[in-house]
């Protein structure tokens, strides 16, 4: 519990210096209910909640056909699964709520919990990849005195992603060869702590082993573009309905900016990090002057708790329904580890 709480206190210092940034740019984080009465056409709320519902469902959904090759898990213990775990990454500080899949899909299906975390891994990448290129792409036509944040959104997203899915691409090739330059670089410590790395990354290959499979590849891929397109969607839906003028590739610019800067461990719920991407996104395609209206600071607020909202009310009925104490998602940051079987 101890561990807990440091990471609950970082997280919330780090989200404290994200909301100092955001207010010192002259935008308030919470507009009133007349604004958003006033200001929302009364369609918008309704069409992005909808899009919302469908977009958490094919998120959950395409994460059957990464876990395939590695163990028959049925897709009724695998959905509440993974409805709890984005629910855990949601509210969990620094991003700590990855781990939480990987032990509940061990507990629920047998499945180990390193393997699982290596079916997460790509998921990240191919989710990373899909998002980094299309930034990059809708970001050709902005003006980078627009923002000097312009060029680094270009270049760095896609340089990690693509650097990362080459990584995971070498060690499933080279299994052992990538397990004897890690043996070598873990020479400092202890033959306990080095075996026990060694044995984790044996069972972080096994999860990779959807990528080889170009059937479940495929159908991961699909159902990502598709699950992200509704994201974006929904992105340009809310904006024209709280009345900000962005085009769709701005919305697309704007989702996958906010899909890069909540990867960057951060407050619970993302809370800070959260509105400074989307303010940073939405300054890309709005003139300063539109950004401090009510229209960007309901948008803003809308689209954090709505998303926010979904992901949590999802992982809590997924809990009533399965029967699993809340307490349960914290176990892996205390007497468990993603190193244990």
């Amino acid at each position: 519990m101890k561990k807990i709480l440091i990471r609950l206190v970082i997280s919330i210092l780090i989200a404290a210096l994200f909301v100092w940034w955001f207010k010192s740019q002259g935008l308030r984080l919470i507009p009133s209910w007349t604004e958003i009465k006033t200001h929302v056409e009364w369609w918008t709320l309704p069409a992005y909640v909808g899009i919302i519902f469908v977009f958490h469902i094919i998120r959950a959904w395409r994460w059957v056909y990464l876990l395939k090759p590695v163990a028959s898990v049925r897709k009724r213990s695998m959905m509440p699964v993974a409805f709890i775990g984005f629910m855990a990454i949601m509210v969990m500080p620094l991003r700590t709520g990855e781990f939480v899949r990987p032990y509940l899909i061990n507990r629920r299906a047998g499945v180990s919990k390193s393997a699982a975390f290596g079916t997460i891994a790509i998921e990240r990448v191919i989710d990373g990849l899909l998002v980094s290129l299309w930034l990059s792409a809708c970001l050709v036509g902005v003006e980078s005195a627009k923002s000097p944040y312009v060029w680094s959104l270009r270049i760095l997203p896609l340089a990690l992603f693509t650097s990362a899915l080459i990584v995971l691409i070498v060690f499933l090739a080279n299994k052992e060869w990538f397990k004897k330059v890690v043996g070598g670089i873990m020479g400092f410590f202890s033959g306990r702590i080095r075996d026990g790395v060694l044995g984790v990354l044996d069972r972080f290959w096994t999860g990779l082993q959807a990528l080889p499979n170009r059937r479940y590849v495929a159908m991961f891929v699909l159902l990502s573009i598709v699950y992200w397109g509704l994201n974006a969607c929904g992105f340009w839906v809310l904006a024209k309905g709280t009345g900000l003028d962005i085009p769709f590739l701005g919305a697309v610019a704007g989702m996958a900016v906010v899909a890069v800067g909540i990867l960057l461990p951060a407050g619970p719920g993302f809370f800070g990090n959260f509105q400074v991407a989307t303010l940073l996104a939405l300054s890309f395609y709005l003139p300063d002057e539109v950004l401090r209206q009510e229209g960007a600071t309901i948008f803003i607020f809308l689209l954090y708790v709505l998303q926010s909202g979904w992901a949590i009310l999802f992982g809590l009925i997924s809990l009533v329904i399965e029967r699993i104490p809340l307490d349960r998602i914290l176990r892996p940051f205390s007497d468990e580890t993603i190193l244990d079987e």
